[in-house]
């Protein structure tokens, strides 16, 4: 899911972790907030908004990050500046 790589790549900069450990904490973040069967080809644009202003940021706090409220507002920002991904083919 191109949406997914995208917010991973940025939230792998921000924290200065490796891409794929970005995008596997958005990826368990989507199951903390939706469980395990929900596909992620399913998730909209308000998902992820939830995903990222709940569920993300818990686990970033959880994991002592000290900036996790500015970092949750730049994923969002990054998302509704790539909203239309979640729209196109299927993401």
């Amino acid at each position: 899911m191109e949406i997914i790589n995208i917010l991973g790549n940025k939230l792998a900069v921000i924290l200065n972790i490796s891409p794929p450990a970005a995008r596997g904490l958005i990826k368990l973040s989507i199951k903390d907030e939706f469980g395990p069967f929900k596909p992620i080809s399913q998730l909209n644009y308000e998902d992820f908004k939830l995903i990222l202003n709940q569920s993300l940021r818990n686990r970033l706090q959880n994991l002592d990050v000290v900036n996790y409220d500015s970092i949750v507002e730049n994923l969002l920002e990054e998302l509704k500046q790539n909203q239309s991904l979640i729209t196109i083919g299927g993401v």
